[in-house]
């Protein structure tokens, strides 16, 4: 399945990031499923909205506090 693929590529990029220590130890797959899963959610909304440029600016805004919790301090 493609997904599967991009979830792995996605994962591999996470386990990198954290080698260089610039998130906080987390599993790479379960992060890229889940941000993934937040982006694809993400983008269904703004799709479906009726306002799809004020939906995509409150989407960035909430996924940029989650995406910046994986950040290491």
């Amino acid at each position: 399945m493609q997904s599967n693929i991009y979830t792995h590529r996605m994962s591999n990029h996470i386990r990198c990031v954290y080698a260089q220590r610039i998130i906080r130890p987390v599993n790479g797959e379960a992060a890229a499923r889940l941000l993934n899963g937040a982006a694809r959610n993400a983008a269904l909304w703004i799709a479906a909205s009726d306002d799809p440029k004020d939906v995509l600016w409150k989407a960035l805004e909430a996924f940029r506090f989650l995406a910046t919790g994986l950040l290491a301090k």
